[in-house]
């Protein structure tokens, strides 16, 4: 007698089964990209990020010739110009985007209200390169290392300036904590970009 229900949850056990492997069968795989392919940068022409978008739009180019891969430059308001454009392109593959650290993670400290949240309008596809940072000086200072230059800025408030490639970035919150290490007020000359 209980032979027959147990054929039958066998018999059903198996129909799930199949449905759950007919559910999970990959689908043919889409031709990327089926259009116009927009990498943008959030900082200006010759900035490392639109170096690097530069090198990976060639490459692409090359593997799908078919295709166009356009490099647009979108800086502004510490990069959150361009990684807005990015966080709202369409979720086609169609709007890639090159940045650093400052609009993917600094500026969410440093800015009250972003146009975007990194962690969700934004998926990280991978870390293209590494770039060190270096402090460098004119020699005519008179200064050798970071304990001799810190020496010097705290017995001269005010008198020395320093430029970094913007407000936020991370050349500029460096000499800001050395400048706090220091004592010292600094004057800050931002550029809108690093090259």
């Amino acid at each position: 007698m209980t032979a027959l229900p147990t054929r039958r949850l066998l018999g059903r056990a198996i129909g799930a089964l199949l449905l759950l492997l007919a559910a999970v069968t990959p689908a043919p795989a889409q031709d990327w990209p089926a259009k116009t392919v927009r990498i943008v940068v959030p900082f200006g022409p010759g900035s490392t990020p639109d170096i690097v978008a530069r090198l990976v739009a060639d490459g692409l180019q090359q593997k799908y010739p078919a295709s166009a891969f356009i490099v647009e430059n979108k800086p502004g308001a510490s990069g959150n110009l361009g990684t807005d454009a990015v966080a709202k392109g369409p979720p086609d593959g169609s709007t890639l985007g090159i940045s650093i650290g400052g609009p993917l993670a600094i500026n969410t400290l440093l800015f009250s209200k972003l146009p975007y949240d990194p962690r969700k309008d934004i998926a990280p596809v991978t870390q293209l390169v590494t770039q060190p940072s270096v402090l460098a000086v004119n020699p005519n200072l008179g200064v050798s290392s970071v304990a001799e230059l810190v020496a010097l800025l705290k017995n001269n408030p005010g008198k020395y300036n320093f430029a970094s490639i913007g407000n936020g970035s991370l050349s500029h919150l460096a000499m800001e904590a050395i400048a706090i290490k220091a004592g010292a007020k600094l004057v800050h000359v931002p550029y809108t970009s690093s090259p």
